[in-house]
């Protein structure tokens, strides 16, 4: 009966975290985050938008793959297709016109949190990326992409 009721409270606890982590993780929160990187993007200040992203996600991708080529590591996180697909791009980052918050979902359930940005580069080309975020151990949100 004592194990039951430690279960019954870990469980009960461990609700209570998700539950407040879930007031904390809003549509809201998402779209600041995302309009700060992109504010901070704009600004040229393209190394500080590393602290926007999961750091282990940078240990391995930007530092350890990349080898610290941190452009490269914010286009290729900016890269999507436009045309249904048909076509793909990795922008360069001095060519981007401007971005904008499309659409953002903050759904633990369902393991979503993320916003859907619309670029414009300066030629013309338009295409939506989807910025996938993800809670840290730290509890913050921060930014994951592909790795390899």
């Amino acid at each position: 009966m004592r194990r039951l009721s430690m279960i019954l409270m870990v469980m009960m606890l461990m609700t209570a975290a998700v539950n407040a982590n879930a007031q904390k993780y809003t549509k809201s929160t998402v779209k600041g985050i995302a309009n700060a990187f992109i504010s901070t993007l704009q600004r040229g200040a393209v190394k500080e938008t590393l602290g926007f992203f999961d750091p282990k996600y940078v240990a391995e991708q930007h530092d350890s793959f990349l080898e610290g080529r941190t452009e490269q590591f914010v286009a290729e996180f900016l890269a999507g297709s436009y045309k249904k697909g048909y076509y793909f791009i990795t922008p360069e980052l001095n060519r981007i016109k401007s971005m904008k918050v499309k659409k953002t979902c903050c759904d633990l359930e369902k393991d979503e949190i993320y916003a859907d940005v619309q670029i414009v580069m300066d030629y013309g080309v338009k295409y939506t990326v989807r910025l996938q975020l993800v809670p840290t151990d730290a509890g913050d949100l921060r930014f994951i992409g592909g790795v390899g």
